[in-house]
This record gives structure tokens, C-alpha cells and sequence, in this order.
């Protein structure tokens, strides 16, 4: 039967444009437009190619380190370049068909139609899937072109889309020389065979150094018993978190003058090293005004540790974790981190110790949970970048324990992925790989509160001693004199998590919601933070 165009039917899918009667200025805007549809595998391609050449560390978000490895993006650079194969395939063919059936007009719109799916489709699969996982994604695209392709041959060969000649029409036969064997299932067999062996080869290499990775990662690593570490059956590292401030120097003092003094003399059960911990000073005007202040403290305490790092409030998390780095290359049980303005049952703490015994991926605080970000500038605490929506869990920076192990996964040779204005939501971000949950102790609180059993007490920049009822002088006085630890001190506020029965107020009020287990969060989200 002939065709609009003169042209036998069966031979419309090997037409050029000349042979279809396009006019020639239409060539070059066609071919360009035909071109686009492998657009995004040539993106995939030059981005797959880039990271194979130097691995980044770390994933787009920069949050997570980077599991492909060199091999991975090597296949996904495969799996693009058949993305991009089966698109010029199925765009040509649909092309052609468009422009035997269809106005020049009509053509050029499904054309761009098609590409703009195309795009769509590649956009949506890759901002789906995360950001280091290329082979899924590509796999995906695939996929939908694969199913294209089979079904655009599927509606070539029926009757109703292509009309028969005056020879006759045979049923499509599936041979070596058909279009699907060698446009679909040959190239697919192919890639597929390349990606079966690079995974054995994958995890022939996994297994070969899973048991070293372990080792290295997960035992608690030869180490050095420091002199000022007693022997005993549980022995604890405690770090007070300072700075070069003169009013930090003053709560220094106030500290080894209370909260240090029920710190019980070492013995065979519990024995305890501490050391004040300051970074760098900040400025040069601060060494010189408060360096020779602060050598002559330490001479007289002998308790002070100046890291290698920023002493800023905003670069807090690094201090912690040089904190951590040091700590690490000495035997020990379990680390406690406090500051230098909480005020600590050491005698409750030690019971405790003694009682449990050693412990491992031990985790102890006063525990968060689905917290988001604080987005607002005003705050001091506002942390703008960090990407996500909700921090992991995490603990308050008042004080928290930590055993052996979980420090040298935090402190070990790598280091953490990312460090956030807040220590205690990036000791968080830092032990959410390892599935290590914290546990939930309500009696380390951060806010004005006074409960009898608290084991850490804050005196923070709340006002006047008169504002919380006292000082940590007083607070000590009780406890000597067999009072309550909370006489004198203002109550009335209810702590998080604690039954509000008789309180001025309840943490609900707030916000604020406790889980027994998990600890606190918000009562409601807010709206920007839901996912």
C-alpha cells in the first residue's frame, strides 16, 4: 500500500529526513532536539566519571561518608551509557514514525514532549534515590526505557499502527538479527553480565577485610595507663569542659571547691582522673591578659589540659572531640564529659559504677529525640548548617557517659564526618552509624530546675544566685549537713521528664514531650521541620 509520502509502509523506520520530506532548515533544530534526550546520561556519565577519578569523602549532603567506591561509579558510568543508548533508540524510532504519520508540527511537539519526560523522569529517580547510590538510580532509568522500547516494538508490529503492504504481513519472529535482540536484550545482557562479576569482585573484597575493619574499628584498642589513674575494677576519664574567660576561670574554682570535693578517694572498686579542658586562646589580646593567670592556676592545681584547638563557643564540638582524641591513647572504663558550671553527685555516680560493673556501647544522659535544628539567627545555639530535618538522637552536654569502646569509635583515625555548633547533637550525628542508642537519664538536667535525686545540676548564666535559690557553696552545705540537696533552692519549676505533681508548671507547657525510653522531644513539630 503506499504511503502520504510514496514510500512503501514497512520501510518508514530506516527513513532519513530528506526521504521524509522535511525541509532542510528543519534538519539541524530536529537533530539538536533528538540529541537533548541523552542529556541526562551524558550528565550522569561526566558525574559518575568525576567521583570514580577522586572519590569524595563524604556524599552530596555532606553529612554521611561516601560508601561507593571507584568500582561502583566505574558501573554506573556502564549503566548511564545504556540509559543513553536505549533514549536515542526509542526517541529516533518514535521520531521517525511521528514524522511518516504526522504533520512536521505535530512531530516537533511530541518530540519535545518525549524530552521533556525524559528529563522529568531522570530528575525525579535521581533526587529519589540518595546520593550515593548511582548504580539504583541508573538501573531504574533503565528499566522505564527498557519497558518503553518493548512496548513501542510491541505497537510497531500491530496491524492498527502499521498499515500492511501488498506483500504478505508474517508475525514478528524473535531471532538473533531482530531489533529486540540486538537493541535491548544483547546490551542488556551485557551490562548486567559486567555488574554480576564487579559485585562478586565487591564483595570477594568486603569479606577479605571485614574481619580487619572490625579489629580496627570495633575493639578497644591497646592503650596506656595513665599515672594519675588508679587501678581498679572501673576506672573513669572526667573531662570539664572550660574556656579562657575570667568568669570561667572563677566557676573553675568554685568547682574544685564543691562539686569536686564528693568526688570519693580512689580505692580498688572506682578510681577517677580528671582534667579541666581549654582550647587555644582565641585571640592574642586574650594570652597575654589571661595566660599568665591561667599558668598560675595550673601550677597550683596541676588540673588543667590545653588542646590543640579553637576555645570559641561556636567551635565547642571540636574541643569536645580533641577531648576525646587525647583520651583515646589511654586505658580507661568510661569517659563522663560535664562543664565547668554543673554541679555533680561524683558519690551517686559512684555507686552506680560500682554496681554495673564495665560496660560496653554504653551511652548514658539525659536523651533527646526527633529534635529539629534551630533555624533562627538570634539564638546562639541556631545551627544553619546542618541540612537535615531532625538531629539523631543525642544527649544534653551537662554531662553524659560514655564507655571505652564507644570513645575510640568516635576518637579512632578517620574522625567524624561532620562537626555542628552543638557538641552534644554532634556526638549524635557521630554515633548514628553505629546504631548505639542512648540511655535515658533524667536526673542531668539543663534547664533552672532543682530535684532531690539529680545527679548533675546546672548553674548557668540563669541571673543572680538569688534567681536559682543559691550556689553551688550552698547546694554542697546541704548535702554536709545532712539536708536535702534542694533546701533553699528553687523547686517549683518542674525537671523534663519528671512527674509534675505540685510544680508551678509542667514541661508540656513548653513543648515538650518524655518518652521513658527515648527521652525528650517536642510535643509538636514544627511546620518546616516535618518531612
Amino acid at each position: 500500500m503506499p504511503t502520504p509520502h510514496g514510500l512503501p509502509a514497512y520501510r518508514h523506520r530506516s527513513l532519513s529526513l530528506t526521504a521524509l520530506n522535511v525541509p532542510r532548515r528543519f534538519h539541524l533544530p530536529i537533530i539538536l532536539l533528538r540529541v537533548l534526550c541523552v542529556l541526562p546520561s551524558s550528565i550522569g556519565i561526566l558525574r559518575n566519571l568525576a567521583r570514580a577519578w577522586i572519590q569524595p569523602p563524604f556524599d552530596d549532603t555532606g553529612l554521611f561518608d561516601n560508601k561507593s567506591t571507584t568500582l561502583i561509579y566505574s558501573l554506573a558510568i556502564v549503566w548511564c551509557a545504556l540509559a543513553g543508548y536505549w533514549s536515542w533508540i526509542l526517541t529516533t524510532s518514535m521520531l521517525r514514525r511521528w514524522l511518516y504519520h504526522y504533520e512536521l508540527s505535530s512531530a516537533i511537539i511530541r518530540l519535545i514532549t518525549l524530552t521533556f519526560i525524559n528529563w522529568s523522569c531522570s530528575a525525579f529517580i535521581s533526587s529519589h534515590y540518595g546520593a550515593d547510590e548511582p548504580i539504583r538510580k541508573w538501573m531504574t532509568i533503565c528499566l522505564i526505557l527498557l519497558v518503553s522500547n518493548v512496548l513501542k516494538l510491541r505497537f510497531a508490529s500491530n496491524a492498527k499502527y502499521h498499515p500492511k503492504s501488498n506483500d504478505t504481513q508474517q508475525e514478528p519472529r524473535i531471532t538473533h538479527r531482530s531489533t529486540a535482540v540486538k537493541v535491548l536484550i544483547l546490551p542488556f545482557a551485557f551490562v548486567v553480565f559486567i555488574t554480576m562479576f564487579a559485585s562478586l569482585h565487591q564483595i570477594n573484597t568486603i569479606r577479605t577485610h571485614s574481619a580487619d575493619l572490625v579489629h580496627y574499628k570495633l575493639e578497644t584498642p591497646v592503650a596506656t595507663r595513665h599515672t594519675e589513674l588508679a587501678e581498679s575494677k572501673v576506672r573513669v576519664m572526667v573531662f570539664v569542659i572550660s574556656a579562657w574567660t575570667p568568669k570561667s576561670l572563677e566557676k573553675r574554682q568554685i568547682f574544685r571547691e564543691t562539686s569536686l570535693q564528693l568526688k570519693p578517694a580512689d580505692d580498688d572498686q572506682v578510681s577517677y582522673f580528671y582534667r579541666f579542658i581549654l582550647g587555644e586562646p582565641p585571640s592574642e589580646e586574650v594570652r597575654l591578659k589571661m595566660g599568665p593567670k591561667i599558668e598560675a592556676e595550673n601550677a597550683a592545681n596541676k588540673d588543667m589540659l590545653i588542646l590543640p584547638c579553637s576555645d570559641l563557643y561556636n567551635d565547642l564540638s571540636k574541643k569536645v572531640y580533641q577531648t576525646m582524641v587525647w583520651s583515646d591513647q589511654w586505658n580507661f572504663d568510661y569517659l563522663i564529659k560535664t562543664d565547668d558550671d554543673i554541679f555533680v553527685r561524683w558519690d551517686t555516680i559512684t555507686k552506680e559504677f560500682i554496681t554495673m560493673g564495665r560496660q560496653q556501647r554504653y551511652w548514658r544522659g539525659l536523651s533527646y529525640w526527633n529534635m529539629p535544628p534551630i533555624r533562627n539567627n538570634d539564638n546562639k545555639n541556631a545551627e544553619l548548617d546542618y541540612t537535615l530535618p531532625i538531629f539523631p538522637p543525642y544527649t544534653a552536654g551537662a554531662l553524659y557517659i560514655l564507655s571505652r569502646d564507644v570513645v575510640h569509635l568516635i576518637a579512632g583515625v578517620g574522625g567524624p564526618r561532620m562537626f555542628v555548633r552543638n557538641e552534644d547533637q554532634n556526638l549524635g550525628i557521630w554515633l548514628f552509624p553505629y546504631n548505639i542508642k542512648p540511655i535515658l537519664d533524667r536526673r542531668i538536667q539543663q534547664i533552672d530546675v532543682c530535684e532531690e535525686d539529680m545527679i548533675a545540676k546546672h548553674f548557668g548564666d540563669f541571673g543572680e544566685p538569688d534567681a536559682i535559690g543559691g550556689t553551688m557553696h550552698q547546694m554542697l552545705d546541704n548535702l554536709r549537713n545532712g539536708r536535702k540537696m534542694c533546701t533553699g533552692f528553687r523547686s517549683s519549676v518542674c525537671g523534663l521528664c519528671y512527674p509534675c505533681y505540685g510544680k508551678g508548671n509542667h514541661w508540656r507547657d513548653w513543648n515538650f514531650d518524655c518518652d521513658s525510653v527515648k527521652g525528650v522531644t517536642l510535643l509538636k513539630q514544627p511546620q518546616w521541620s516535618v518531612v
